[in-house]
């Protein structure tokens, strides 16, 4: 069950992260076209929150399955 998690989580990371750039970010462009945020530094902000969130939760699950 863990190892589903940490896989999917795993890849949500790299759909998020490979394509954040200094000079484009295509999936901070599509967060703040949704419409769900007021303005681009919402998004931003949000985006930032949700990326550490899952590199946090990644490797405390990976730590926990290293436990066993």
């Amino acid at each position: 069950m863990f190892k589903i998690v940490q896989l999917v989580i795993g890849i949500i990371l790299i759909i998020l992260i490979i394509p954040q750039t200094p000079t484009e970010n295509i999936v901070l462009r599509k967060f703040s076209e949704t419409g769900f945020f007021t303005n681009y530094n919402e998004a931003k902000s949000f985006l930032n929150r949700i990326t550490w969130i899952l590199i946090s939760l990644f490797l405390v699950i990976t730590f926990l399955l290293n436990l066993y």
